[in-house]
């Protein structure tokens, strides 16, 4: 996708705007390729980033403490001396980028929308999910071990169904880069790994106590997608018996269970309740992820509309005085070549009707007469550059010699993709 879709597209972007859930230096490194055309052309990026702060971190920074931002997102940049030369190379352009107002950075904050306190970036975090590894006196009596060089790790031993020796780790660089000596595979301690989700389910033998109730809460419009909180009877100041809602790790803070009481239903009912509007709160940008990313398809699939239209129109006009048998890749070149002559270059003769149906999805202000059966426009060179290259691509794609392809049998095929298009915008 970097190759195919983001390099091609940043050398024609007159604006990037990103959204990354972490601040990381692999993400740095991601994002800065491709970036020169951009940085070249002096046109903007935009970027949002997430950042895993605490809840204190957070409410020191919105009150104007800039400096712990600065310091706890230096801490994730992984040993820049490290890095590759490219990586070097990359951030560096991103800082003269920032320096001459051309990229913009925010870093997006965990708050709660009605009262604006910091929440905990994540319900369980990787720290919490070492700080259970390290500190279960259950997997140090089942023979497992906690190690914290070269990274934080456990060797696993006595899990069902988990060879003796495994390891697990919640470093990434830990992950990506192994042990010394490569004999044993490192696996990640997240959801999803199988060493990991042995270890919770041999957890998940054990019952819970009366005064613990798991609750889970379906989240509407995402099929098999539960969100989970526990209540739990407990004892607060001076031993007064209160019931909790708990949801994230940090909850279980000074937490001192009322091990000899059970909950009633009754007193779950309400947390039970609160979990739910939370569940609606959380997921309703995803629910809105859904909506997005399929007018973010029907507008690729507009532009590929726009562009298709386009080339064909260029290559009959440059193809006609050839005659029949126009060969199409020296006509493509031709058509190129003529492209970088001017900021504009008109096409004229496309079908209205199908650029109504476009238009506003496309990236420059197509203006279309309402009347008539065919348009003519200034398409903007960097328009035209992008209907040059699907052309070339979707030549590329055909099984027939580039010394063999005609102008004709390139834009029979056009004409295909314009219809296929057209079905799947609309």
């Amino acid at each position: 996708m970097l190759h195919d879709f983001y390099i091609p597209n940043l050398h024609l972007a007159v604006r990037y705007d990103r959204v990354a859930g972490y601040f990381r230096s692999s993400f740095l490194a991601a994002a800065s390729i491709g970036f020169s055309a951009l940085a070249g052309r002096r046109d903007k990026m935009r970027l949002i980033v997430g950042a895993d702060l605490e809840p204190e971190d957070v409410k020191a920074i919105l009150a104007g403490d800039r400096d712990r931002l600065a310091a706890r997102l230096n801490g994730e940049l992984d040993r820049p001396a490290s890095w590759p030369e490219g990586m070097q190379n990359g951030v560096t352009l991103l800082a003269w980028m920032v320096a001459h107002g051309y990229l913009e950075v925010r870093v997006a904050l965990w708050v709660n929308r009605e009262t604006g306190e910091p929440l905990p970036f994540d319900a369980v975090n990787l720290p919490a999910i070492w700080e259970a590894l390290s500190g279960s006196q259950y997997l140090r009596n089942l023979g497992c071990a906690a190690s914290t060089e070269p990274g934080p790790y456990l060797t696993l031993s006595g899990i069902d169904g988990v060879p003796e020796g495994a390891v697990l780790t919640v470093s990434r660089e830990l992950y990506e880069e192994g042990l010394a000596g490569g004999g044993v595979r490192v696996h990640f301690a997240s959801y999803g790994d199988p060493f990991f989700d042995a270890v919770l389910e041999q957890f998940g033998r054990f019952g819970l106590p009366g005064c613990v109730r798991r609750m889970a809460v379906k989240v509407p419009g995402m099929n098999d997608v539960e969100m989970v909180g526990y209540a739990a009877a407990c004892r607060g100041a001076g031993g007064v018996r209160e019931v909790r809602l708990i949801l994230a790790w940090s909850d279980l803070n000074g937490l001192c269970l009322a091990e000899a009481e059970s909950l009633t239903e009754a007193e779950v009912a309400p947390l039970r309740e609160k979990l739910e509007q939370l569940t609606r709160e959380e997921f309703a940008p995803c629910l809105a992820a859904e909506r997005i990313e399929r007018e973010n398809i029907r507008a690729a699939r507009a532009q590929e509309v726009f562009n298709f239209l386009v080339i064909r129109d260029l290559l009959e006009t440059r193809a006609r005085p050839a005659g029949e048998g126009a060969l199409f890749w020296p006509v493509l070149r031709e058509v190129a070549s003529l492209i970088e002559e001017r900021e504009q270059i008109l096409a004229g003769g496309l079908p209205a009707e199908v650029l109504r149906e476009v238009a506003g999805e496309l990236l420059f202000d197509c203006r279309v007469p309402g009347a008539g059966g065919k348009a003519h426009l200034l398409v903007p060179r960097y328009m035209a550059r992008a209907a040059v290259d699907a052309a070339g691509r979707l030549a590329d794609s055909m099984k027939v010699r580039k010394s063999e392809l005609r102008v004709d049998t390139m834009l029979a095929r056009l004409q295909r993709e314009i219809k296929t298009r057209r079905q799947q915008v609309s």
